[in-house]
């Protein structure tokens, strides 16, 4: 359960989502637009915002640039509109830990709210050591299993929390690209499994889901036997994140210099919108099995 504070300026609309995450188990506290959500997030420890984009007096994207100033610990959840897609990319870039389509918020907003707060693990017993730490490699190589996923994002957010190099909501961020770059190179690169047949990040996740197809590619060559590189460095001038797979890599140069409005609007895509905008720096090689992130700490 989170502590949700929703900004809708419709009251209908509000109405039906404090229902829908009340049937999370939420907690919600309601706005009616950004002004008064600054006043809320002053005067009340919150987990999380949801919050529409278009609003009278102060809109979500400036909710997003102020809660990156004042309130940078705490994650916000963009609510999408058709129509409204270059305002999301924009607050995206500008501090958003995620969006969900209007379209799709029964079967996505509960979710995305766990994906967003579950990034963080952090144990207290190695803080004072990581603190001291002035660069940190990471050199994995996994085998395309799910259950690896989430511990290795957390081991990384430990290491970024404890060094102190982003703040809460990046790394909140930050964390939910990496796991869409893994989910990427397991299922799309070594498994070669299209989007219709790949599950859902949040099912993989948090539910380890899979298929008979899934388990059948895991067993059968040339898929059984490809590996997922991971180099992850850290240092206090930036957060480096490589991911190879041994898939047959795609065609780059279909990657949108700026993402499709289309995407926003979809329950598949999100990888991508994400990864684009978390990332300082994105960049693939020339066959398109690797993709390299940088965030800038400085």
């Amino acid at each position: 359960m989170a502590k949700v504070l929703l900004v809708e300026d419709s009251p209908t609309q509000a109405v039906e989502m404090r229902m829908l995450l009340e049937e999370g188990s939420h907690e919600v506290r309601h706005a009616a637009n950004g002004r008064l959500a600054l006043d809320i997030l002053d005067q009340e420890p919150l987990d999380i915002v949801v919050t529409d984009l278009e609003m009278p007096e102060v809109n979500g994207l400036e909710l997003v640039e102020m809660m990156r100033t004042d309130y940078a610990h705490i994650p916000a959840i963009l609510v999408t509109a058709r129509g409204s897609e270059d305002l999301a990319a924009e607050a995206l870039q500008k501090g958003a830990a995620g969006y969900v389509p209007k379209n799709h918020l029964q079967s996505l907003l509960n979710d995305t709210i766990v994906d967003v707060l579950g990034v963080i693990r952090t144990d207290a017993s190695f803080a004072k050591l990581i603190s001291k730490l002035t660069k940190n490699v990471f050199e994995f190589r996994l085998s395309n299993e799910s259950d690896l996923i989430s511990p290795l994002v957390g081991l990384l957010m430990q290491v970024v929390s404890g060094m102190e190099l982003i703040s809460g909501a990046e790394m909140n961020r930050l964390g939910v690209a990496i796991e869409h770059a893994l989910i990427n190179a397991m299922y799309r690169g070594n498994l070669q499994l299209g989007p219709s047949v790949t599950p859902a990040h949040h099912a993989i996740i948090y539910d380890d889901a899979t298929s008979d197809l899934i388990e059948r590619r895991k067993q059968e060559a040339p898929y059984k036997d490809r590996q997922v590189y991971v180099e992850a460095t850290a240092s206090k001038q930036e957060i480096k994140i490589v991911i190879r797979d041994e898939g047959n890599g795609f065609d780059t140069s279909k990657v949108p210099d700026k993402v499709d409005a289309n995407l926003f609007a979809a329950e598949s895509g999100k990888g991508l919108v994400l990864m684009k905008s978390f990332a300082d720096e994105l960049s693939f090689n020339e066959i398109g099995n690797e993709v390299t992130m940088i965030k800038k700490c400085c």
